[in-house]
């Protein structure tokens, strides 16, 4: 029994050459027209760069913020140092009042900071024939006396300074700088939480051989 076998050929097989090659073309462009939209679309491209480069901006800010702030801060501790040791030094002898209201000056260089942080100290040193440092009398900004009187003062003095038979005005500033941002990020960078700021500042006394205390 014959059997009719029936075969259709794709559409596409029964078109001669030339439509063939314009149908390809046809398909090539419009390819190539899409891809050429999408290429050129900008559409939140402004986004993507901003995201990305959004992290580098703040780490940058930060810096910024935290260096001129300890920057600012330490020129403040070298400028209490100074302040309070060139007007301790153009005393002859001083009372422990009045050495508190030198003392007080340091609250008002540093702010507006907070001082809760600030340790000011003033003290008078004295040197023996061979040199050796001996304090005479010691104020901070407590109302204390830290250095013992008597003994050799807790900071290492110059050999420039210790000439003997002479005394010199100390002024000791310390601050404890904790960073605006001291919080941020500590568990992807090591970070510092504060920074000890100080300054010591050496003077001869002006009027006297020894700036004497009365009181202290």
């Amino acid at each position: 029994m014959a059997t009719n076998v029936i075969y259709h050929r794709p559409w596409f097989s029964e078109m001669n050459l030339g439509n063939r090659a314009l149908l390809k073309r046809l398909i090539v462009r419009k390819f190539s027209h899409a891809w050429t939209r999408l290429w050129r679309n900008t559409e939140g491209v402004s986004a993507v760069e901003f995201a990305m480069i959004l992290p580098f901006m703040l780490l940058l800010f930060i810096g910024t913020v935290e260096i001129t702030d300890v920057f600012d801060k330490d020129r403040k501790v070298n400028q209490i140092a100074s302040t309070i040791t060139d007007l301790t030094a153009q005393a002859q002898t001083v009372t422990a009042d009045e050495l508190d209201n030198v003392l007080k000056l340091g609250e008002v260089i540093l702010g507006p900071y907070p001082n809760t942080q600030l340790e000011v100290i003033l003290a008078s040193v004295s040197f023996n024939d061979e040199g050796k440092a001996t304090v005479d009398w010691s104020r901070d900004n407590k109302k204390g006396a830290p250095w013992d009187k008597g003994k050799a003062p807790p900071i290492t003095l110059p050999e420039t300074v210790a000439a003997p038979n002479t005394s010199v005005v100390v002024g000791q500033v310390n601050l404890t700088y904790a960073p605006l941002f001291a919080g941020l990020l500590t568990n992807h960078f090591d970070r510092a939480s504060s920074v000890e700021l100080s300054e010591i500042y050496f003077l001869r006394p002006r009027l006297t051989g020894t700036v004497e205390c009365s009181d202290c």
